[in-house]
Parts: structure tokens; C-alpha cells; sequence
């Protein structure tokens, strides 16, 4: 997803306990921290320690009051209104998740809804068991049940006869046949015939309880399709303070503003919560965050761009924790195939030739990071078995504008009073869009990129985009070349399709990728989609449809009596994936 705001098959594993293994060795390879040491004061375990740093024994009870800077324009998980960054983050301390990623790429189950590990009973049709907790509760004394994964089913159909003019977050419904509950407190999910995914086990089940939408007067929503949707809206524009499928429950919520949460006692995940309430509150900009933080109004924050010089306010702070390593966002520069401009390919591995990756990293990210790696594969990390140099041998990001312009003399390029022209003597105009309002690194690399570019005689007209447009503005294709942040974590079956498929934001189309991206609608083999998406990912280097830059630096900042509090690269929540244990500092520790 846009940042404004992704085990090995062979033989069918029918025991529960040898998937979970299996998925748990296979993930853990996909991806993980830096070797060196993070920028900061407070967290330097995080280094050796990943998934318990800046740990201790937590206080009984406690206020803590969190800001996040993405402004939620929905509560509802199941449309297209909810599906952005900012509304799964506020949600989160309730949200009905199947599992998640540690910062060593591990996956966990969410055992406060689970007994395990979903289990693959057959790969055809792909059909898939999730055994439930018998404890598992929407927080009001209501079981978790198979009504739940249908409602959810229904919402992400795309299908007007189930539920009409409906915008599903995610297309998860139209690939599944049936669910039905059988003994066991079990739910069977089967697929339509055809259909596979390698990542199978990951796949979101459930997002809201069927019985709260009937107990809202949506009572048919199972029969009549204009019903199911009023339940879908009725999610997204009120706030969840009836049912929670997490550690916490909502007792106030003001959207945009703040949701106030306290824990939830039907909660049995291993998760527990010692706080007595959790603020989640909107604050706008890194800076803002850091003098609440200063100031005591909030406990800590974990803004998605910062600017460096806030580095040294916090620094110099007394009671303060902090951290700057490497997330999961990665920075890429991206061509619009349907410029005419662009079309051509040529002109695309120019623009992409003169510039130079490394040197934007270290002028740009560089100066909150000291260790910033420019990246040479688009899908994993150095540190992952799927890792191959994508890039090294291409010229891409190389920064040599005589390559460069040796690339366009011989496509038949030429120069006039320094501007360069087309064959037909056409000059090169384009318009460059980022996000620069409250984000440090932009700015620098949008300069550095008109250096470049000037030095090939293409004139660079510069639009910025405006807060929370990124999303509209991809969608419009309304840009020629453009910088942002994809978000990434460590499942990747999709990425080919997401990325470089039919109806992706480049508009690039290709023949062979679109085989790939078939073959992968028919493997549950994790390793070959792997090999396929790399080949998809090789494809779209060749052809100059963008230039990776690096991973980008997230700060944390918190007072320096918060616990369990620590970054997570391997989901989009980040610092929310472990919620349930944030607390206070007992003194006597």
C-alpha cells in the first residue's frame, strides 16, 4: 500500500502442527533488521534484540496516550473508505487479525482467536481450516463463528447480487466458493476451483461481527445485498464501541480526533494489557509530536516522516527514549508509461541511468542514518534466501549521465540551445509529483532528481502533492515521474500482480508478466512464487519502469517510562503489532 497512508509447499501438510512449523522457518528467511546499529538513545538492544528490546516489568495500571499522524476518514475495515493505513492503525488494538510478523520475519498467530495455525486441507479445490478458540469473544459474550467469515465474505465479494455497490478493501470474497462451520468450533473456508495462493495461511478472514450488524438493523444483510452494504457503511461511519476482537475496547472515539481505548476482559491472547487506558490521538506532524512529548501530554509517537533536525531537540531531551533505523517503507522513483514522453523506453533508462541512487540515499536518508543501503532488489531484503542483485549490472541508479546520454543519441535523441528533443524534435517536458508537506526527505531528493535531469536537457516542471491525495493521485495516473513509499512486509505472492499487473498505477504492460502473474493464481509452492515474482520484478528493471531507492528511516520516540514499545519492519502497524504489552515502568524494577 501507498505510504502517506506484502513456507515452503510440497506435499499437503495435514497436521496443524507441522504447518505452523513449517510456515514459522519458512517466513522467518524473509526479510529482517540492519546489522549495524540504529541511530537514537534508549533502544540500542534493538540491534541484537529485535523482538524484545526496550523491554521490563510493567507497572499495574496507567494513562498512556499515543499520537498518530494519519487522519482516519472511516472506522470500517471492510470497504475501500477504511482500507487505508491510518483506519487499520486505530483500529488496531481491537482488530479480529489472523496473525502477524515479527521483526525477525516470524509469524505468529493470533491466539486470542486461534488454536493454532490455519491448516490446508486440500490444494483442489484450496480449501482451508480455521479452528477457533472456544474463549474467542467479540468482547460482548458473543463466540467468534462462521456468520463472522461470511459477513466478511460477503463485504469483499464484488458481487452486486451479495452485496450492492459496495467498494470491497480487498477482493477476498470473489475467490471464495463456500464456508461452512463444522465440528470442533472449526471454520472451512473452500475457494473457487482454480484458484491458489502461495500465502494461502495469511489470507483475512473476518473484520466485523455479523451480530452487531443485525443488532444495528441490518437483520437480512445475508439475503438482501442493499442491506449487507447499509451494514458495510454502517461500520465505516461509526465508531467500534459495541464489540472488540482484541486486547482493548473502545469507550470513545471522535473520528480524525482521537479513540480512547481500555482492556478488554474477554481478551485470552497471551497479549494482556496493564494499562488502565490507551489514547490513540491525532497529532499533525513529527515536530508537534515531539514537543507534546517534551511537554508531557503524550507518552510517545511513531510519525511515518520526520525531519532530522528534530533528531537533536530529542537528543538533548532528559527523559526521553528514541530509535531511527530502517522500516518498512521503501522509496522509489516511478515513470507513467502512458506519458507519451515515457512510452519510450529508451527515454525511461535514461532518466533512470543519470540518476544517482546512492548519492540521493546519503543526501536524502542519510541524514537521519548513517548506514543507508541503496537497494538492488525491489521484493527482499539482503538477508533473505530469495535475494538476488536485480539491479548492479544495469546502469540503473548509476548516476552516469554519458551513459545516459549515449542511451538517447542512439534511440535517436538530440540537443538544441540544451534541451534535449525527441526524434521527431519534440522537447522533453515533464512533471515531477511527490509528497514534500512534513516530510524532510522529499524535498531533498526532488531537488537532487531536477539536478539530474537538467544535466540531460529535460526540463522538470515540479507539482507537489497535497496531504492524503497520493492514493487519488496514482490512481488518475496524474503525474509523469513520481517519488513515494511503498509499504512492505514479509509476504510477497501478490506483489507481481499489485505491483506490475493489469491495472497497475505505471500503466506498464507486459506479456510475460502477466503470464507470471497467472502462474501465480495456480502454485501453493512458496519458493517458486519467489522465483516468478523476482523474474516479474527483473522485468520491470529491464524495461526502466521504476528505480528503487532504499528503505527509509522511521522514528520512535517515547518517555523514557515506556516498555515493550518498539519498531517492527515486517508490518504496516509497525510499533502497534504487540499493543497489548505496551505499560509503564514499574519503579521497583
Amino acid at each position: 500500500m501507498p505510504e502517506t497512508e506484502a513456507p515452503t509447499r510440497g506435499a499437503v501438510m495435514k497436521s496443524l502442527a507441522a504447518v505452523a512449523a513449517a510456515l514459522t522457518l519458512a517466513v522467518a528467511g524473509c526479510g529482517g533488521g540492519e546489522d549495524a546499529d540504529p541511530t537514537g538513545v534508549g533502544f540500542e538492544d534493538c540491534a541484537e534484540e529485535p523482538t524484545t528490546c526496550n523491554s521490563g516489568e510493567r507497572a499495574e495500571g496507567g494513562d498512556l496516550v499515543w499520537a498518530v499522524d494519519g487522519k482516519w476518514e472511516a472506522w470500517g475495515q471492510a470497504d475501500i473508505y477504511g482500507s487505508s493505513l491510518a483506519t487499520s492503525v486505530v483500529n488496531q488494538p481491537l482488530r479480529p487479525t489472523v496473525f502477524s510478523f515479527d521483526q525477525n520475519g516470524e509469524i505468529h498467530y493470533n491466539d486470542g482467536i486461534y488454536a493454532g495455525a490455519p491448516e490446508l486441507l486440500a490444494e483442489a479445490p484450496l480449501t482451508v481450516a480455521y479452528h477457533l478458540k472456544e474463549e474467542a469473544t467479540w468482547g460482548d459474550g458473543t463466540p467468534i463463528g462462521v456468520d463472522d467469515f461470511v459477513w466478511h465474505q460477503r463485504a469483499t465479494s464484488g458481487d452486486e447480487a451479495q452485496c450492492a455497490q459496495c467498494t470491497p478493501a480487498s477482493s477476498y470474497g470473489a475467490n471464495v466458493a463456500s464456508i461452512e462451520a463444522v465440528e470442533g468450533n472449526t471454520v472451512v473456508v473452500t475457494y473457487v476451483d482454480g484458484y491458489l495462493d502461495a500465502e494461502w495461511y495469511a489470507a483475512g478472514v473476518i473484520t466485523h461481527p455479523a451480530h452487531i450488524a443485525e443488532a444495528r438493523g441490518h437483520a437480512d444483510w445475508r439475503t438482501d445485498p442493499a442491506v449487507m452494504a447499509a451494514s458495510v457503511a454502517d461500520f465505516s461511519e461509526h465508531p467500534p464501541l459495541d464489540y472488540s476482537a482484541g486486547p482493548f475496547k473502545m469507550v470513545e472515539g471522535v473520528l480524525g480526533e482521537y479513540a480512547k481505548y481500555v482492556p478488554n476482559p474477554e481478551w485470552t491472547g497471551s497479549q494482556q494489557s496493564t494499562l488502565d487506558s490507551l489514547t490513540l490521538k491525532y497529532i499533525n506532524g513529527a515536530e508537534a509530536m515531539a514537543t507534546e512529548l517534551r511537554q508531557g501530554t503524550i507518552d510517545g509517537a511513531a510519525p511515518s516522516s520526520f525531519d532530522p533536525e528534530i533528531l537533536d531537540q530529542l537528543a538533548s531531551e532528559e527523559g526521553l527514549k528514541y530509535t531511527v533505523a530502517p522500516q518498512s517503507g521503501w522509496a522509489h522513483v516511478d515513470a507513467n508509461l502512458n506519458n507519451p514522453f515515457l512510452s519510450d523506453r529508451a527515454l525511461r533508462e535514461a532518466v533512470f541511468t543519470a540518476i544517482d541512487a546512492g548519492d540521493v540515499n546519503e543526501r536524502a536518508f542519510g541524514t537521519a542514518y548513517e548506514d543507508v543501503e541503496t537497494m538492488q532488489n525491489v521484493l527482499f531484503r539482503p538477508d533473505s534466501p530469495y535475494w538476488t542483485d536485480q539491479v548492479a549490472d544495469g546502469g540503473l541508479g548509476s548516476g552516469d549521465v554519458e551513459a545516459a546520454r549515449a542511451i538517447l543519441e542512439g534511440a535517436g535523441y538530440t540537443w538544441q540551445d540544451g534541451q534535449l528533443l525527441t526524434p521527431a524534435g519534440e522537447q522533453v517536458v515533464l512533471r515531477y509529483r511527490t509528497g514534500i508537506e512534513g516530510n524532510a526527505f522529499t524535498p531533498i531528493i526532488q531537488d537532487l532528481v531536477i539536478t539530474y535531469l537538467a544535466e540531460l536537457g529535460i526540463e522538470l516542471t515540479v507539482d507537489p502533492i497535497p496531504a492524503g491525495e497520493l492514493s487519488s493521485v496514482l490512481d488518475e495516473g496524474d503525474w509523469d515521474l513520481i517519488q513515494f513509499s511503498w509499504i512492505e512486509t514479509p509476504l510477497f505472492a501478490s506483489s507481481a500482480a499489485d505491483y506490475w499487473g493489469e491495472g497497475n498505477h505505471t500503466g506498464f504492460q507486459n506479456d510475460e508478466v502477466d503470464a507470471i502473474v497467472a502462474e501465480l493464481a495456480t502454485t501453493l509452492d512458496r519458493d517458486r512464487a519467489a522465483e516468478l515474482n523476482n523474474q516479474a520484478a527483473q522485468i520491470s528493471l529491464d524495461e526502466a519502469v521504476q528505480l528503487p531507492l532504499a528503505w527509509t528511516p522511521a522514528l520512535v520516540m517515547v518517555d523514557e517510562d515506556v516498555v515493550n514499545v518498539r519498531d517492527n519492519w515486517a508490518t504496516t502497524m509497525r510499533v502497534f503489532s504487540n499493543v497489548g504489552e505496551w505499560g509503564f515502568l514499574e519503579e521497583s524494577a
